[in-house]
């Protein structure tokens, strides 16, 4: 059997000015690839030298890289980057069995690629967490811890009901819900079976999982897979995780993340048969404001009370100490320990 025969994984990865951050991420990767994982590093609208940086690293790790070299038009990115890196793999590796694809400013966990493809023996798509740099959330350290927790309070109640409700979702219940594009993983037949990734400027992660849902697949949010993420507040990708970050910087008026519907659209979407697939996208016009966030989460908490007889009032917080205070809208200064922000999905 050839060498080229052998390989039957993908590990995807775009990227658009990385030069500072791509040898990080590759030096990762590398003791956990064996003869069967190629990397394509799919560089895209670049004016820095990512791609030399990048087959510099691979030629020391011993890592199998290719590098697309790409220009896209206006209105594509990094949806259009993972869709073109991944038609390479499919083109050129014919034993292709997974495909895995991270960021180029994240580090992956040490057994990234032992544990998504132990996974993948039993789902068809995995979803992994990311984390913050803890040397570089120090940045962090002006964002207001009760906001952040409305948020991760309102996320697990949202993630409750589309447990119980939504089609194809039982297995939300107690996990993270994340679809992070810097922690995904597929079979080939997955992939292939939804299309792919869609070449849109963002929010192509969470578009992939949703179809997946709906194609009937199985879908596994795993807590053991991981990656660590920048902090930077300037990102690639308009609505990504940068700009996540920033905003929650600037004020305490920001909105809640888009995949986080208010509480009374969930109900009626509910009463009408209507509740589509996790993850969902909100519009701009419906998504949550922080500072109202108490108020959907007292509705939300109230009715899965209600619901079902295994619910207990120790599942989550008394809807009352989610109700506004008067301070409310101060934020919190010199947080002495940056937050646990990998609750939330913040690309």
């Amino acid at each position: 059997m050839s060498f080229e025969r052998c390989k039957d994984t993908a590990i995807i990865i775009p990227a658009r000015n990385e030069a500072e951050r791509i040898g990080d991420c590759l030096i990762a990767l590398a003791p956990q690839c064996n003869d069967r994982v190629r990397v394509i590093l799919v560089v895209n609208n670049t004016d820095d030298d990512t791609g030399a940086v990048a087959q510099a690293i691979a030629l020391q790790q011993s890592l199998d890289l290719t590098v697309l070299d790409l220009t896209f038009a206006p209105g594509m990115g990094v949806g259009a980057a993972r869709q073109r890196g991944c038609a390479l793999a499919l083109e050129q590796m014919p034993h292709l069995r997974h495909i895995l694809t991270t960021d180029a400013d994240c580090r992956v966990s040490p057994d990234w690629v032992a544990q998504s493809l132990h996974h993948l023996q039993r789902f068809d798509a995995i979803c992994g967490k990311v984390t913050l740099n803890p040397k570089e959330a120090v940045c962090l350290a002006g964002l207001d811890p009760n906001l952040h927790h409305y948020e991760v309070a309102y996320r697990q109640l949202v993630i409750e009901f589309y447990a119980r409700n939504a089609p194809n979702c039982a297995d939300l219940r107690g996990s993270h819900g994340g679809a992070p594009g810097a922690s995904l993983c597929f079979t080939r037949d997955a992939y292939q079976a939804v299309g792919g990734f869609a070449p849109i400027p963002c929010g192509e992660d969470r578009q992939i999982i949703r179809a997946l849902r709906a194609s009937g697949k199985s879908v596994l949010h795993a807590d053991d897979i991981w990656v660590e993420a920048s902090c930077r507040l300037v990102g690639r990708a308009e609505g990504g995780m940068a700009d996540t970050l920033r905003d929650r910087l600037a004020g305490v008026d920001y909105l809640a993340d888009d995949c986080l519907p208010n509480a009374a659209l969930l109900l009626d979407q509910l009463r009408q048969g209507a509740l589509e697939f996790w993850p969902p996208q909100v519009p701009p016009s419906q998504r949550v404001r922080v500072r109202d966030l108490p108020t959907h989460i007292a509705v939300l908490s109230s009715f899965l009370h209600g619901q079902a007889d295994q619910f207990t009032p120790t599942d989550y917080p008394d809807p009352d100490h989610f109700r506004p205070s008067k301070n409310f809208r101060n934020p919190t200064a010199n947080v002495s320990e940056h937050l646990a922000l990998g609750e939330v999905e913040l690309s």
